[in-house]
């Protein structure tokens, strides 16, 4: 093996590990002795945007686009720079070019896909989605049955088998699809982790759920959830947006008004955290919502359930060591006047309740959530309050303590 061959298996194995820090000392030392092979500078590009260097990444990958101009990954990965920089057409642009010479890329329609769903263009978007299947490490595994997959058509009468994907996140919101399968006469078998069952049953009729590894009754045909709304032809215009579309069990809900103290003023719950991958920026570090304890008339309830590691920003009010699934989750949000929240399952479960919601953005948002706007056109009670500036949560912080300040005065 050479030396070069070494490096950049080494430098390859460093940052699968997540040793970001150490991968990019060795790609610097690298691309300063080998400054004309376009790989090196891709791989320094990647490991500059793990670490959110993102003007560093992008001229990484600009580099070796100047060296290789058909290193089509280099040109995705410069797109996601720019899409994190707030770039959003530039991006699209530079898919574009990837997919004029290489229309099979599937990460290059992966990206473009999720740039059309940033803009609100849902119809192309939802089409470009359908990619997602051939992407490199896809979140979810493909499904086979010896059934069809529905390609769409009158399926009346007949049975289709929909199988939740990706984050629970994704399946709260997409679940509400269902209910319009059954509206056209459809059986529907939805197949989901076993957290969202007990709460997935509040659907209603028409639809019947399972957990993962259940034995699968008879179907006609299948399709994966968020397929959906490609298949039923969604547009901004036309999301089925009413609310609520999910409800606590009735059953769970005089264990939750039992648990939960009497007190005056607001209830409002907090969650600060979510999962760093895919995306970073979902976690507000607890230090930026310290001036949020000042607010009088306040009872803060943690609805930290996931990614305890990340410490209390001040004192709240933690029953979430009784909760056993989302029915619970649901529940305790019932007894809440206002969510706060950073882009996580939480958010995703508080708009299907119904819920009055503050939704706490960064810079470079997911997909869902658009641009520029304060409502959601997929949850009409939540409320965006959205960072202008990368990694600054202050002013974001600033804005929802004013308006909690005036919620509170009204009452």
């Amino acid at each position: 093996m050479g030396e070069l061959e070494r490096i950049l298996r080494e430098g390859a194995a460093l940052h699968e590990a997540g040793r970001f820090d150490d991968a990019l000392a060795l790609y610097d030392d690298a691309v300063g002795r080998w400054p004309t092979l376009a790989l090196l500078w891709n791989n320094r590009g990647n490991t500059l945007l793990e670490l959110g260097f993102l003007d560093q990444a992008s001229k990484s990958y600009q580099q070796a686009l100047q060296l290789a101009p058909s290193l089509h990954d280099s040109r995705v990965a410069l797109a996601t720079c720019l899409q994190m920089q707030g770039e959003v057409q530039q991006a699209l642009v530079e898919c574009a070019k990837v997919l004029k010479v290489a229309p099979e890329h599937a990460e290059a329609h992966w990206n473009y896909a999720l740039l059309l769903l940033l803009q609100g263009n849902y119809t192309a978007g939802f089409r470009e989605y359908e990619w997602r299947w051939k992407k490199r490490r896809f979140t979810s595994p493909l499904r086979e049955f010896s059934q069809p997959r529905w390609h769409g058509g009158d399926i009346s009468g007949k049975t289709i088998l929909v199988y939740a994907e990706q984050g629970f996140g994704d399946t709260l919101q997409f679940c509400r699809y269902l209910p319009l399968l059954v509206a056209r006469g459809v059986k529907v078998l939805f197949e989901c982790h076993q957290p969202l069952v007990a709460l997935m049953q509040s659907l209603g009729i028409g639809i019947s759920v399972l957990p993962f590894g259940h034995p699968l009754p008879d179907f006609d045909f299948h399709l994966p959830l968020l397929s959906l709304p490609y298949m039923l032809g969604s547009s901004l215009e036309t999301i089925p947006c009413q609310t609520p579309y999910l409800a606590a069990p009735e059953q769970v809900l005089p264990f939750w008004q039992s648990v939960m103290p009497i007190c005056t003023g607001h209830k409002v719950g907090l969650c600060w955290a979510g999962k760093s991958y895919p995306d970073p920026g979902r976690r507000c570090p607890p230090g930026f919502l310290a001036p949020l304890s000042d607010l009088p008339n306040v009872t803060w309830v943690s609805l930290q359930i996931a990614e305890k590691e990340f410490r209390q920003p001040f004192p709240l009010l933690d029953l979430t060591m009784l909760v056993q699934d989302f029915a619970d989750t649901a529940a305790l949000l019932e007894q809440l006047d206002l969510v706060i929240t950073i882009d996580t399952a939480v958010a995703h479960l508080a708009g299907a309740l119904g819920k009055q919601t503050w939704l706490l953005l960064p810079f470079a948002p997911d997909w869902r959530w658009g641009l520029e706007r304060s409502d959601c056109p997929w949850y009409p009670t939540i409320r965006l309050f959205r960072q202008q500036e990368a990694g600054d949560w202050s002013q974001v912080v600033a804005e929802v303590s004013s308006g909690l300040n005036r919620l509170i005065c009204r009452h």
